[in-house]
């Protein structure tokens, strides 16, 4: 038997005793064509990952806040709401009521446009309440299973996530069972054509009342505007309740707020006292020093 009849390989080198005397005996061109092989394999494995997650911020948020900041691109988010929309929105408290699975849109404006630089947008749902904002949100245990519908076809990373976006380069990050945040990051894409608006559509996949998830407590949407470092140029809070029906929960929580309003005192003559009195004191808590300092400037203008 000829050595290009051994193994098949006339089928791969056409003049196998040329390419032995070249290369070696056939034992060593077994190790080199497994060692094409393994390459081949690896070239596959990284053609297979996610290049586009490469492209994204970092999988984290830096220094999250639930604190506003314009930036200095004059980041603005926006909820799109009109009489006859399924869902609610309070402007006295920036608040979005909603059901479970409805598709909601916001918009999003940057004044001036940075060039040569590509923009984010990150959604990252947080805990309003001070004592818990180092939780993690995320959803609960039944909605994560796969026989959710809501989770067909979806890797088992995304099932975890509380709100999805439609867009179709939207990276899901985080994983709560490792202790890291989970976000919702889009790319911020060019205004169409008569706008200077960006449209997202929105939609969550638990509610606030789920155990072993949200457990009742009230939640707000950090929005972030952020480039492939993760640099942040802007943040906008919006604060969600994902319930069975929004416009009754809405007209709660408004009349609770109105109810809370610290009322504003009888009119001080200040023409009869011009007396000048210096105040000093410690105050534990920045909610409570503004609260004390709110309360004097309404006495001072009454």
């Amino acid at each position: 038997m000829s050595l290009s009849q051994i193994s098949g390989l006339s089928d791969i080198i056409p003049d196998v005793e040329k390419f032995i005397a070249e290369n070696g005996m056939i034992d060593d061109v077994s190790h080199l064509m497994e060692d094409e092989s393994q390459e081949t394999d690896h070239d596959q494995e990284e053609y297979c990952k996610p290049l586009l997650v490469e492209l994204y911020p970092p999988e984290q948020p830096l220094h999250l806040t639930n604190e506003e900041y314009e930036g200095p691109f004059n980041f603005e988010v926006l909820v799109l709401h009109e009489e006859k929309t399924p869902w609610e929105y309070s402007t006295k408290l920036n608040k979005i009521y909603i059901t479970q699975n409805l598709k909601f849109p916001m918009a999003f404006s940057v004044e001036p446009r940075p060039k040569n630089k590509k923009l984010f947008v990150r959604l990252t749902p947080v805990f309003s309440q001070s004592q818990y904002f180092h939780e993690i949100v995320h959803r609960c245990v039944m909605h994560q299973r796969p026989q959710d519908g809501s989770n067909k076809d979806l890797p088992a990373h995304v099932h975890q996530h509380v709100v999805r976006c439609t867009n179709e380069q939207t990276a899901y990050f985080g994983d709560y069972t490792e202790g890291t945040r989970l976000s919702v990051v889009v790319p911020l894409q060019e205004p169409q054509h008569g706008t200077d608006l960006i449209k997202e559509f929105y939609y969550f996949v638990c509610v606030n009342s789920c155990a072993l998830g949200m457990n009742r407590r009230p939640i707000e949407l950090v929005f972030t505007l952020e480039d492939q470092e993760g640099e942040v140029f802007g943040r906008r809070v919006i604060a969600a309740k994902i319930c069975s029906c929004p416009k009754r929960d809405r007209a709660k929580d408004e009349k609770e707020f109105k109810r809370s309003q610290v009322p504003s005192g009888k009119r001080i003559k200040l023409d009869s006292d011009k007396r000048v009195f210096k105040l000093s004191g410690t105050i534990i808590g920045k909610e409570n020093y503004l609260h004390v300092l709110k309360v004097a400037k309404d006495r001072m203008a009454a």
